[in-house]
Order: structure tokens, then sequence, then C-alpha cells
């Protein structure tokens, strides 16, 4: 699995296989006020909302536990 991981890390680091999918800044401000309850919940983390919200399949976002680390995740791969 950590393969995999680091393989889809160096993809998105290198632009490379990058899907085309985007979000605007409005779409993930307002992504993260529906996630507030997710979070007080405590049973998933901003980057599994995010994917499973927006069908994405991504093994780097999926796993990270740290919602501040996701967010600029996010932020740099997907917010445009």
């Amino acid at each position: 699995m950590f393969n995999r991981i680091a393989n889809e890390l160096s993809l998105q680091t290198l632009g490379k296989g990058r899907k085309n999918f985007s979000i605007t800044k409005q779409e993930f401000d307002d992504f993260c006020k529906e996630f507030l309850f997710e979070e007080l919940k405590d049973e998933i983390t901003l980057g599994e909302a995010f994917c499973k919200k927006y069908g994405e399949t991504n093994l780097v976002l999926s796993t990270l536990r740290n919602n501040k680390v996701a967010e600029n995740h996010i932020r740099k791969f997907y917010v445009k």
C-alpha cells in the first residue's frame, strides 16, 4: 500500500496523471462549512470526506489524519 501512495503522490507532485477535476474557492469554503458537523462527530477526516463527496480516489488525501495538512493538499491540487 505504501508504494501505491508514494506513486500517487509522485504523480500529483510532478503534475502527471492529474485529472482535470477542480473546484472553486467558494465550493471549498462551502464544503468546509458542511464538514464542521462531521468533524464534531469525529468519525471521518477532512480528506476522507472530500474524497467521498467528490468521488475522488486519492490514496494520499484519504489517508491524511491531520485535517490542516489535508486542507493544504486540497487547496494545492483541487482548488482553482
